[in-house]
């Protein structure tokens, strides 16, 4: 498709309340198989909510539906485990075959050099040639393709339509990249942040759409009188350019912020073990795809983001993760982040649960505070045991928790909690001739190592 950038930063204005009107009321010209297309990155700030409850009422729509229209609050994740099989043959070692067709050959050539072009785009920005990983990104690929193209190009022998294609939620590079083919393809697209731009650095990759920010303030209140007589027709259109309709939300209702720490009851002890669902236990694999070792892991945001040791990850060449309710295990190779000195290291997996909140305070923490660890010792998944704080020690550049809760191998990395809730430490080190001597690396050493990542 063709690369009208600069037509579209310039009809675009770089602040706009109206983002999603403008964007519907774009039209690029269609000609010799070339189509002029726009790809928006609009932080929306205040107006997040009801921008999205616009764009569901857009999708809602017959006539936008029939027109290839289509809004997503956010993409897919992956296949079921029914269908990932269908996937994997689908991309069969690299030789794909891709699960939508244009009758036209012309556009058929550009969906097929598009899909190559995106393979190497996400091979080239990740730097990485592992086939596991080109494999996992371009199931992915093929799945979102099945998923929104028959929904987008209702016309398979002419781009005469003016598909639009709309989604909030998490974008990073692989999601990005699918919207980069729905662009190449001559898709509009929009996507819609509260705050965070797309999660990649790519300069090439973001030159391919056009930032626009929604108003730093929160949208004013409207009221609307409803008349009671027959309103009076409108003038002929020859007078009158037809406009969208613009959706005024609501404005946002003001929530009381939540109680202070002080004001919280501990929880009982049945409850933190719950908490043990956010816990993993990972299985570290060599380059003969054995088990050599064990340890354990606390997830630390919604994405998939699990924080470890660096010597539990360390030397791995993939990772398995056992998590509870869970029958199947996980595998990844993607090692995010490490830090030796600190001794912490964060991996990420495709699979989302809740994470642990990290303690920020406001009151430090004392020697004699109850704790509860949780973690893997010996293999024995997700073991909860509790005890108490018995000082505070520096090992290196570490700020370490001393503390009593029983643990053994296969602990580190699991997580020590306080009796909110809290991750206070990651369990790192214990003494095999002392009794209940262990030691942890304090929320202060995470939060700066997992800065950015929260």
């Amino acid at each position: 498709m063709a690369d009208y950038r600069q037509y579209f930063q310039a009809v675009l204005r770089p602040r706009s309340e109206h983002a999603v009107e403008e964007f519907f009321a774009l039209s690029g010209r269609y000609s010799n198989f070339q189509k002029e297309t726009c790809f928006i990155r609009y932080l929306a700030r205040y107006d997040y909510k009801g921008v999205l409850e616009r764009l569901g009422m857009w999708e809602k729509d017959d006539r936008a539906r029939q027109s290839g229209y289509v809004y997503v609050p956010a993409l897919a994740r992956q296949p079921d485990q029914g269908a990932l099989e269908t996937y994997i043959k689908l991309y069969n070692g690299g030789k794909w075959q891709l699960p939508f067709r244009f009758e036209n050959r012309i556009l058929e050539e550009a969906f097929e050099t598009s899909f190559r072009e995106t393979l190497e785009a996400f091979h080239r920005s990740r730097g990485r040639a592992e086939e596991s990983i080109v494999r996992n990104f371009a199931v992915k690929l093929l799945f979102w393709i099945d998923q929104y193209f028959p929904r987008l190009f209702v016309s398979t022998q002419k781009i005469s339509s003016f598909p639009k294609f709309a989604c909030g939620g998490v974008v990073k590079l692989p999601e990005y990249l699918f919207l980069c083919l729905l662009y190449r393809m001559g898709c509009d697209v929009l996507y819609v942040s509260e705050s965070q731009d797309v999660g990649l650095e790519d300069p090439e990759l973001l030159g391919l759409s056009v930032v626009v920010e929604g108003p730093d303030r929160p949208p004013r209140p409207v009221v609307v009188s409803t008349p009671v007589s027959t309103p009076a027709a409108p003038p002929p259109a020859a007078q009158q350019p037809a406009r969208r309709p613009v959706v005024t939300p609501p404005p946002r209702r003001q929530t009381s912020s939540p109680p202070a720490r002080e004001s919280r009851q501990p929880m009982p002890y049945e409850e933190l073990a719950k908490l043990a669902s956010s816990v993993v236990m990972l299985q570290v694999f060599d380059d003969q795809n054995q088990c050599y070792k064990t340890g354990s892991g606390v997830l630390i945001n919604s994405s998939g983001y699990i924080l470890t040791n660096f010597h539990v990850a360390a030397g791995g060449r993939y990772y398995g993760v056992l998590l509870e309710e869970e029958t199947e295990v996980f595998y990844t190779n993607e090692l995010i982040k490490y830090n030796q000195d600190l001794d912490l290291a964060i991996l990420r997996m495709e699979k989302r649960r809740a994470p642990i909140p990290i303690y920020r305070g406001p009151e430090p923490l004392v020697r004699g505070q109850k704790v509860v660890a949780i973690g893997s010792p010996l293999g024995l998944f997700n073991t909860v045991s509790d005890g108490i704080i018995s000082g505070f020690r520096t090992v290196g550049r570490r700020s370490m928790l001393q503390f009593t809760a029983p643990t053994s191998h296969g602990s580190s990395g699991g997580a020590l909690l306080d009796v909110y809730g809290n991750l206070i430490g990651v369990i790192t080190a214990g003494f095999d001739d002392g009794q209940n001597l262990n030691l942890a690396v304090d929320y202060q050493s995470i939060l700066e190592f997992a800065r950015g990542l929260l």
